[in-house]
């Protein structure tokens, strides 16, 4: 039975002509699929820090472990508005209102992750019971009035950066069509993710990079580092939402 023919061989019987139009195919498909290698999270990373939403001050300090623990121990409703504040930021529209049944919902929610106070979308040892906690996180928070399945993903992600990541409602359309956006979607959602992750992590050790968001945390003067899956989050936000094209290959 002959062997299958290779993909070199198909590609040196091509025109220079067609040769350059699956490569630009090809890039087009990838501009929109989750990053698999470094180089694209760190292309994210440096775009992100140069754009109108760069990581500035308040930014940063929304992702900060004081702020974090604050919401999840205090559930205090001044935080609850600060957070508000930022998610605004990206049009978000949540009334300040909201911040009291938030700030009152936070308990719940804070319940639900702490089996995932450990957890990375890098780890590499994630179990069903870890998404299973991110499932329950999610549904009780789009149970609040006015918390949709796109505030709801990010809150979840300054809550636990390390692990979630964030999505809207193109990002959604772009990986599950027209599916309900409910917590078991947004959980198939974070293992395509973690899937991701983990290429992105070999595809850095096979350079040499031990700590990839160590790197790219240095490189855009982030201390302490952000995390592997904010990373991410950028990545496809800037190439699903915001369609811009990441320029390697």
């Amino acid at each position: 039975m002959p062997g299958r023919t290779k993909w070199s061989d198909i590609k040196a019987q091509m025109s220079p002509e067609r040769r350059k139009r699956i490569a630009a195919k090809t890039a087009q498909l990838r501009s929109t699929l989750p990053p698999t290698t470094y180089a694209q999270v760190r292309w994210a990373a440096q775009a992100y820090n140069t754009g109108e939403h760069r990581y500035n001050d308040f930014y940063r300090s929304v992702y900060c472990a004081d702020f974090r623990r604050s919401l999840l121990e205090r559930s205090s409703e001044a935080d609850a508005e600060k957070l508000l504040r930022f998610l605004n930021q990206w049009k978000s529209r949540c009334p300040y209102r909201v911040a009291q049944k938030l700030s009152a919902a936070l308990p719940e929610v804070a319940c639900h992750l702490a089996p995932l106070s450990d957890a990375a979308i890098d780890a590499g040892d994630l179990h069903d019971s870890a998404f299973s906690s991110a499932e329950r996180a999610y549904d009780s928070l789009v149970s609040i009035p006015r918390v949709g399945p796109t505030i709801a993903s990010k809150i979840l992600g300054v809550l636990n950066p390390g692990f979630f990541v964030m999505w809207d409602k193109d990002i959604q359309q772009k990986y599950f069509d027209r599916q309900e956006r409910n917590g078991h979607t947004y959980t198939v959602f974070l293992k395509a993710m973690e899937n991701s992750a983990r290429s992105i992590v070999a595809d850095a050790h096979k350079h040499g990079i031990e700590e990839p968001v160590v790197v790219i945390s240095k490189e855009i003067q982030q201390n302490p580092p952000f995390t592997l899956a904010k990373f991410i989050n950028d990545y496809i936000w800037l190439t699903v939402t915001r369609q811009e094209k990441y320029p390697g290959h």
